[in-house]
């Protein structure tokens, strides 16, 4: 019996034993799953080498965009050509402003002094006038070297101005710009305006279309973070006379104030004197307040409540009529007809009056009737106010009353005639203007 127990417990032993082989020293191979059901592959992992970013040899991906954000050099901005007296202009001068400044920017860096490029550029090319300046005395970035700019007429777009500064040994064009006109931009100002530890650089030109001319002003200065010059002006500048540079409010900060002393002429019309202040706001140069004197001209006053009509403030443009046809002060304009003016401002006043509602309308269509009681005779104005009175009372709707008096006017051509004669800068009016509801 015992012999028997023992055999047993020898082959339970023998059952539970592993039949994994002993190690040999070579790696187990693991079981790796398939998408197929019931499959199994059986094989060593490879070792994981990342691929390089840059399809160099570098593996870690890190070590690739290292290698790409590797900080560029500073350029030396204090290392310009060597002077070289050899260096010359061509003779005559390009006929583009385009090839002049590549031209300019070849003789920089040829050694060409400033001395000689004025001379150039005054006598043999003859491109700067008297508004036309050379300067190389004035380091507008503050990196240590002095900038060199030239405002002269190229002859194909007219006033140009460009500034070229040193980089590494050589002259870049950092900036330039065309505004037109018959002569160089003049520079007005080089000095810090807007407190900010660099220069400004200030310059206009003149420039004439039609008979009429403007100054059209331009400021910029050197923006390190951009890298480049920026405008500092919240958009163009175009203004009767140059501006003037002043300390308005005693801020240190300067202002740009455009003075308007120009009384008008036959081809702009009258016009509005004052001034104009443009102050800084910490970003760019912006209208900040414009003051305009009275009125001098009738016919300022009847735009100024016309515009007011347009606008919806009928009470202000009521204001305004009665001022124009009462104020004794106010002057006409050369080539007015004072009569159809006067009755020009009645009828708009009638239609302001019909606006609000206002129980003066009865009383001035009354006067209107009176004074011009035959409608073959009758002013084109005074038929338009008879039209809208009429036509007001039938259908009680404003706008109604306007397709009225613009058809109306589609037969009186003479009604635009008149009220779009006071030139260019004044209003200029259409049927739909004349009758605005």
């Amino acid at each position: 019996m015992r012999k028997l127990l023992l055999i047993l417990t020898l082959l339970l032993l023998a059952a539970c034993q592993s039949d994994v082989p002993a190690s040999d020293g070579t790696p187990t191979l693991l079981a790796f799953p398939t998408m197929t059901p019931g499959q199994v592959i059986r094989g060593p992992l490879p070792t994981v080498i990342a691929l390089p970013l840059d399809g160099g040899s570098q593996s870690n991906p890190a070590t690739a965009i290292a290698l790409a954000n590797r900080p560029t050099a500073t350029p030396n901005y204090q290392s310009c050509p060597a002077p070289n007296a050899e260096a010359a202009l061509v003779s005559p001068a390009p006929t583009s402003s385009r090839e002049i400044d590549d031209t300019l920017l070849r003789f920089l860096n040829d050694g060409g002094s400033v001395q000689q490029l004025e001379i150039t550029l005054r006598e043999a090319w003859d491109v700067l006038g008297d508004d036309g300046s050379v300067r190389g005395d004035l380091d507008l970035t503050r990196e240590g070297t002095a900038e060199i700019f030239v405002s002269y007429r190229a002859p194909d777009e007219g006033g140009a101005l460009v500034i070229f500064g040193c980089s590494d040994g050589r002259y870049l064009i950092r900036y330039q710009t065309i505004i037109g006109g018959e002569a160089a931009p003049t520079i007005i100002n080089t000095s810090d305006l807007n407190v900010d530890a660099r220069p400004d650089l200030l310059f206009a030109s003149e420039v004439c279309d039609s008979g009429s001319c403007q100054y059209i002003t331009r400021l910029v200065t050197w923006n390190p973070e951009r890298g480049r010059f920026i405008n500092l002006l919240s958009g163009e500048l175009a203004t009767d006379e140059v501006p003037s540079i002043e300390d308005i409010d005693a801020d240190r900060v300067s202002e740009l104030v455009v003075r308007l002393t120009d009384p008008g002429n036959s081809s702009t019309g009258p016009l509005r004197t004052g001034f104009t202040v443009y102050d800084w706001n910490g970003v760019v140069y912006t209208r900040s307040v414009t003051q305009l004197n009275p009125p001098r001209f009738r016919i300022q006053v009847v735009h100024q409540a016309d515009a007011a009509l347009a606008a919806g403030n009928a009470e202000e443009a009521i204001a305004l009529y009665n001022l124009a046809l009462t104020d004794p002060s106010l002057e006409n304009w050369y080539n007015d007809d004072q009569m159809a003016l006067q009755i020009y401002t009645q009828y708009r006043m009638l239609l302001a009056y019909a606006d609000i509602e206002d129980a003066r309308q009865i009383e001035l269509h009354a006067s209107i009737l009176q004074a011009y009681p035959d409608p073959a005779t009758a002013p084109v104005f005074a038929e338009l106010a008879k039209t809208f009175w009429n036509a007001l009372q039938v259908t009680n709707n404003l706008h109604s009353a306007c397709l009225e008096v613009r058809d109306i006017i589609t037969t009186r051509q003479d009604a635009l005639e008149l009220m779009n004669r006071y030139g260019s800068r004044s209003p200029a009016y259409t049927a739909t203007s004349l009758c605005p509801f």
